[in-house]
């Protein structure tokens, strides 16, 4: 029974921890769960606007660079004449070139026919021809082209910007290379992360500006997303075993696709810091969560645990009540049933006290004394049947639950009850089959239907062929026993309300109204039930339904009790 009880506490104490536990947890998970996903995706635009902001300040940035020494050079056509050019002025803009920090790797000057009449700068160009290459034809067609990044004679990679001044029928081109480093530097001003890079890639996807990471000019970039696009794109791609998110737009001049990636790892890193700082607060909130569940728990259980203590306490108490009053309420037919018996007896030895007189004693009187002594015998051996069953039932008490042996239990109830029923003219009848044993406590069993018993009693006392009839049988692994008269019955509206404490149809001072209760929770912490029929005025039959016990198995009443606990002090 401890080791029981302990267990339904522990489980209790387990069910009530999980309990609290998820429901703190749940809704803190969920509102988690939502924060972390409103975040995550506020984040994601942030950085993909932060990307399109930043990768448009680059596009602004080299076409600015671009844009002023095109306006320049188109300037100095117009400024200067071919002559001028040639008779020292390209030198002299060239040293104003360097002095503002070398935006122009050198300078020339073509004539019509691509021969490169004058150059400054650090390779040997001066007389070459031009005439076959690309750059000579485009500008000889738009007046002003800007070069993607090629060889040339030189053999290194560069661009160059070509502004065409006709002169009457005639014409000649202003020549200028970029100075490369001077435009990655423009080109890196700012950088976003510890991954991020920018570089430009042309039309056929070769790079003239390579990314940090790697890389030369002219080298093929790789780059998959080259088609036509109108503004800003902003996409993760897969490049090896590397994932990046990459914006990139197009320069109009010259056709360059300037491209910014950064690496998903590091575009994310303050997502996945604030995931993991939210973690840990989460796991914080769960440990608090689990600390406080503990202590309420415990001190729950307690609390439950001294609780039943006092049901415990008042349902022992209630049951020796109930016992006493049963006793009470049977103690009239007893006494009349004891007292014939007696009578009998006085009778009897009064008699053998007479025969016993006359000396010698005749033989015939010898017969009658021994006849006489039999017949005390008997009412002897009926007093000790009825005083048995009485001190059987007013002696157990105890509350251990043990297999039962139903029939022998109500045969001995019946014993008890009969006296009574005799002395209020009621026929009591008995039906009982073969029966399985049930597991339960035998004086809480006794307590039940001693009750019953004489509940019935009383709704049929003082009525015509007044019956009460015990039948008993198995069905389907219970054992069902019923208890019918044809007393007074109980009306409808107060069927519902039967098993309710201190609710009674009873005179005032002839029940308390706790019977009944009493027996439903007994019954009930044994596993079974009890139905009730009744109609007024035609009497009720209590059911009483209780699990079969088989040998080896379970007992059935100790899960309804590690469900429901002791019984209800009032049943």
């Amino acid at each position: 029974m401890e080791q029981r009880d302990g267990n339904r506490y522990r489980n209790m104490f387990r069910s009530l921890v999980t309990r609290m536990i998820l429901v703190s947890m749940v809704p803190l998970a969920g509102i988690g769960g939502a924060n972390f996903l409103l975040f995550y995706q506020l984040n994601r635009s942030v950085v993909l606007e932060q990307h399109a902001n930043f990768l448009r300040y680059h596009k602004e940035s080299v076409e600015s660079f671009l844009n002023s020494l095109v306006s320049e050079m188109i300037s100095w056509t117009h400024q200067y004449s071919l002559e001028e050019l040639k008779s020292g002025t390209l030198e002299k803009l060239y040293r104003i070139n360097q002095g503002r920090g070398g935006l122009l790797e050198d300078l020339g000057v073509i004539d019509s026919r691509g021969d490169h009449v004058r150059y400054v700068g650090p390779y040997d160009l001066a007389k070459k021809n031009y005439r076959e290459t690309e750059w000579f034809s485009r500008v000889v067609e738009d007046g002003l082209y800007v070069s993607d990044m090629f060889l040339g004679f030189r053999g290194v990679p560069h661009f160059i910007i070509a502004v065409k001044r006709p002169e009457g029928e005639d014409f000649w081109i202003l020549r200028a290379t970029v100075n490369t480093d001077y435009f990655v530097r423009v080109l890196d001003t700012a950088r976003l992360g510890t991954t991020g890079e920018t570089f430009i890639v042309n039309q056929r996807g070769l790079y003239q500006i390579p990314p940090r990471s790697g890389g030369t000019p002219l080298d093929f970039s790789g780059f998959p997303d080259l088609g036509p696009h109108e503004g800003i794109t902003v996409k993760e791609l897969k490049v090896e075993d590397r994932t990046f998110l990459c914006s990139s737009v197009w320069i109009p001049r010259p056709q360059w696709l300037l491209v910014f990636r950064q690496e998903t790892s590091d575009v994310y890193a303050p997502l996945w810091k604030a995931s993991f700082v939210g973690l840990l607060l989460f796991l914080a909130g769960g440990l608090g969560a689990a600390i406080f569940s503990v202590a309420a728990a415990r001190d729950q259980v307690r609390r439950i645990h001294r609780a039943d203590l006092e049901k415990e306490s008042l349902t022992q108490r209630l049951l020796v009540a109930g016992r006493t009053a049963a006793v009470g309420e049977m103690s009239a037919g007893l006494a009349h049933e004891i007292n014939n018996p007696l009578a009998t007896i006085d009778t009897l030895q009064t008699w053998i006290r007479d025969l016993a007189s006359a000396s010698p004693i005749p033989e015939e009187d010898r017969q009658e004394i021994l006849e006489s002594a039999a017949k005390i015998g008997q009412q002897v051996a009926r007093c000790k049947v009825i005083t048995q069953g009485l001190l059987k039932f007013s002696r157990r008490v105890e509350a251990a639950q043990e297999a039962v042996d139903l029939r022998e239990l109500l045969e001995e109830m019946a014993v008890i009850s009969r006296a009574r029923a005799r002395v209020e003219n009621i026929v009591l009848e008995q039906n009982l089959g073969e029966l399985p044993p049930v597991w339960g406590s035998p004086a809480h069993l006794q307590q039940v239907f001693a009750n019953l018993i004489n509940n019935a009693m009383d709704a049929s006392a003082g009525r015509p062929h007044a019956k009460v009839i015990i039948k008993a049988w198995a069905e389907g692994g219970q054992v069902l026993v019923s208890l019918e008269d044809n007393g007074c019955g109980i009306p409808q509206e107060n069927l519902s309300r039967i098993f309710t404490p201190f609710f009674t149809t009873k005179p005032v001072g002839k029940g308390t109204g706790l019977g009944l209760a009493i027996c439903h929770g007994l019954v009930q912490n044994m596993g079974g039930e009890i139905r009730v029929e009744s109609m007024a005025g035609r009497g009720s039959r209590f059911t009483v339904v209780l699990p079969a016990f088989k040998r080896g198995s379970e007992a059935p009443g100790d899960q309804n009790r590690s469900q429901e606990g002791h019984p209800q002090g009032t049943g």
